[in-house]
This record gives structure tokens, sequence and C-alpha cells, in this order.
């Protein structure tokens, strides 16, 4: 098992009721001269938690070190491609990924309750958590990529924003029409980015995809 890690630093914005053009514009005109960097994708993830759900209360309860454990994969949401399961572990605005490879979930549907078991079963023999981890719901967006014109700041913009639960309203897919940019760079480029960051009109979020998911589902954590 070959595990990879990063660390960064990770800034977000959310915008409700925007339009993705002005968006653009913004990173466009901004001191970091961001460009288009390659094709947009589909990105999908199935985030997990314990019984307790900790993952989610230390996100609701403002804990600095939390962490946050995902499957990802590209391309259709329910049917699992070349998937990675993410550690993600953040504090503040600083975050280090610990990545691996699951070849053995090739094509695994997460719509299918005996896949999703499979799903669950090999994450916990894989990883031997203390506490067993099982799927809570999934997020599914489309992902636009920018670098910045030093090539040394990257930027994204998810729209289209869905997700489903799996432990609440079974099979309801719920959508979110906000846009949320963030900005990414390694550790030592924070003093330059906060020195420029000002001629982006908007205001640092704490926003996180998988909690606005969890805690937008009705009674989720009763």
């Amino acid at each position: 098992m070959t595990i990879n890690s990063l660390k960064r630093y990770e800034r977000k914005w959310v915008f409700s009721n925007f339009d993705f053009n002005q968006i653009c514009i913004y990173l466009f005109r901004s001191h970091f001269f961001f460009k288009e960097q390659y094709q947009n994708r589909k990105v999908n993830s199935i985030y997990f938690d314990d019984l307790n759900y900790s993952s989610i209360k230390q996100n609701l309860d403002g804990v600095s070190d939390k962490k946050k454990y995902r499957i990802r994969w590209y391309g259709d949401y329910n049917i699992l491609r070349k998937p990675i399961f993410e550690i993600k572990s953040k504090k503040g605005f600083e975050v280090q990924k610990k990545n691996c490879l699951l070849n053995e979930l090739e094509n695994y549907d997460l719509l299918k309750s005996d896949d999703l078991n499979r799903i669950k079963i090999c994450i916990n023999d894989k990883f031997k958590f203390k506490n067993e981890l099982i799927p809570i719901l999934s997020t599914h967006y489309l992902r636009h990529y920018f670098i910045s014109s030093n090539n040394l700041v990257r930027a994204t913009v998810d729209k289209n924003l869905k997700s489903l639960s799996f432990v609440k309203n079974l099979g309801f897919m719920k959508e979110y029409t906000d846009l949320i940019l963030e900005m990414k760079y390694d550790l030592n480029l924070d003093s330059f980015v906060r020195k420029n960051i000002d001629s982006i009109p908007v205001r640092f979020s704490k926003i996180s995809k998988f909690i606005n998911a969890a805690t937008n589902a009705p009674n989720f954590l009763s």
C-alpha cells in the first residue's frame, strides 16, 4: 500500500446567487493574473465518519485540528474510476493530505447498497481505524482550474454542487446554487498571497462541502 502525502495552504470563498463569469473576471484581473490551467472535470467524493459523527461535530464546534476521510474520483458520479482514499487534516488554513489509490474498488457503484457496503469494509480493513467509519454522504460538482501567472498559486471554482445522503433521505439528490472558490499554494507562499489577496473583493469562508451537505439534510445529526 503506497500512501502519498502533501502539505499546503487552502483559502476558500463562497458565492451565493453569483455569476460564474464574474468570478472568472475577478481572477483574471487580480494581482495574481490567473489564467485557465486545464479543462474542467466532474469531481466526486464519498465522505466517511464514525457512528458518533465525530468529523461533522469537530467542524461544527470550530475545532482547530480536524480530519476528514473521503474517496475521490473523476467522471461519472456513481461509478468509481481510479478511486483515491484521502485523509485530509486541517489546522486553520494549513492542510495536509494523505492519498492512497484503491484499485480494488474500480467500477464499484455507489448507488448499489452491496457495493457501498463493500467499500465500507475495504476502507476499514485496509486502514485499521480506531472507530469504524461508515459512508455518510457523497458530493458531486464541476470544477474549473486556474493558475497564477507565476505558476505558484492554483485556484479552482466549483459549481453545480450536488450531494447524496446515505444516512437520511436515502436516494434524494440535493442541489446547491453556491459557487465555491479555493486558492491553494505551498506553505512558504502565504505572505505573498496575503499581500495580494485584496485584489479579489471577497471575504474568506470556512465552508466545507461535506459539512454544508451534512447539515442541510433535515435532522441529519438526530
